[in-house]
């Protein structure tokens, strides 16, 4: 008998494919921000950061110059840059 199931078992269904989320698969965009952390070393700076990501890359003592630090980032990355206010709400997006 097991040898009949064996022989004429239905054979299983493929596996799906394990997704990869989007975060993964795309380029992260890199995100402007300002330091609001008071216990932080660098409080009240603008920092670089990448999408999904709680590292900082670099910090900045003006707006201005992280944006540009993002931008360059960005370029090379064939990503965007996201600007936040200081409020964290999204002031400007940068898409390439």
């Amino acid at each position: 008998m097991k040898l009949f199931k064996r022989l004429f078992k239905k054979p299983k269904p493929a596996s799906k494919p394990k997704s990869t989320s989007d975060h993964e698969t795309k380029p992260r965009k890199y995100h402007v921000s300002f330091n609001n952390d008071a216990k932080s070393e660098h409080y009240k700076m603008w920092r670089v950061r990448k999408e999904h990501s709680d590292k900082t890359i670099k910090y900045f003592k003006t707006q201005k110059e992280a944006i540009a630090y993002a931008e360059s980032l960005a370029e090379h990355a064939h990503t965007s840059v996201v600007v936040h206010k200081l409020d964290g709400t999204i002031r400007k997006q940068h898409y390439r």
